[in-house]
């Protein structure tokens, strides 16, 4: 059974009432399994019928409606919830609750107390951030934006040094691992964090917002000028305006300024993964093909 069908039953069974307001997947139950019916435009359920729920419930899915409420697997882990379902997907919470995506830049070693840990290049650790924030030996963070800089942060193209001699590289979030971790451990650690954020409104007001920011990492300002010119993509940089342009007007950390002053003067957008090496190989290839 899907778990919206589930948690729908348990209602019903522990329900003083018989009539409950029609829906899909209830309706559906009906038909498939013949219990309860359908008077007018709610679905009733006997007595009896909900003793078959309960039933139902323990032969099929393991769960004993007695004494399993909805919610019960709230916040639990996909093992926990087993104590009260064969379902181990009745849970609410993610596989990676609680994890973040972390490396070294290359060259360097993570470092958890007295321990220094080589990683493979292209290779991160997915760890718990309250374990991080317990056993961090860096001294510095480098928040990445996106996933595929943050994977190939070796094949960037331009110095990194601004974040610290040995800095902890962060992926920032996606829905696999979850932005409000990534803020949680940041606040934790209280680190300095230097951010390499998409060069649009939308990467410099992340940047700025993220807790501890002292500084943007972006390549020398000719590199930069010269990227803005080539790529093109106003309509990113437009759709953007709305909600960012207020707050970068009224920022006065002195990185978001000049990278907003030179963003307004290019009317571009401009990611991250520009300044790539693989990328820039694959334009020098094309360039070089005959």
């Amino acid at each position: 059974m899907e778990k919206n069908l589930i948690n729908s039953l348990l209602r019903i069974y522990h329900s003083d009432k018989q009539r409950h307001p029609a829906s899909g997947v209830l309706t559906r139950f009906i038909e498939d399994f013949n219990i309860g019916q359908r008077i007018g435009i709610s679905l009733v359920f006997s007595n009896t019928d909900r003793e078959s729920i309960r039933k139902l419930l323990l032969t099929n899915e393991g769960i004993d409606a007695e004494t399993t409420q909805v919610g019960q697997w709230n916040g639990l882990s996909r093992t926990e919830s087993l104590e009260y379902s064969d379902n181990e997907k009745m849970t609410s919470s993610s596989v990676r609750q609680g994890r973040v995506a972390v490396k070294a830049l290359p060259g360097n070693f993570l470092c958890f107390d007295e321990q220094k840990i080589s990683v493979p290049i292209g290779a991160n650790l997915d760890l718990n951030w309250q374990w991080l924030v317990a056993h961090c030996g860096h001294t510095s963070v480098l928040l990445i934006e996106n996933w595929e800089a943050f994977d190939t942060i070796h094949q960037i193209t331009f110095d990194l040094s601004r974040a610290g001699e040995n800095p902890l590289v962060v992926f920032r979030g996606s829905p696999v691992y979850r932005q409000d971790y990534v803020m949680a451990l940041l606040q934790g650690l209280a680190l300095p964090v230097f951010a390499l954020v998409d060069y649009d409104p939308s990467g410099l007001i992340l940047a700025q917002s993220t807790p501890h920011f002292i500084g943007l990492m972006v390549p020398p300002a000719h590199e930069l000028v010269s990227a803005l010119k080539t790529i093109k993509n106003y309509s990113r940089y437009r759709s953007q305006l709305i909600q960012a342009q207020a707050v970068l007007n009224n920022s006065t950390h002195p990185d978001i300024v000049a990278h907003w002053t030179l963003l307004q003067e290019h009317g571009t957008a401009l990611p991250q993964e520009y300044f790539l090496l693989k990328r820039t190989s694959k334009h020098n290839d094309k360039e070089h093909s005959f």
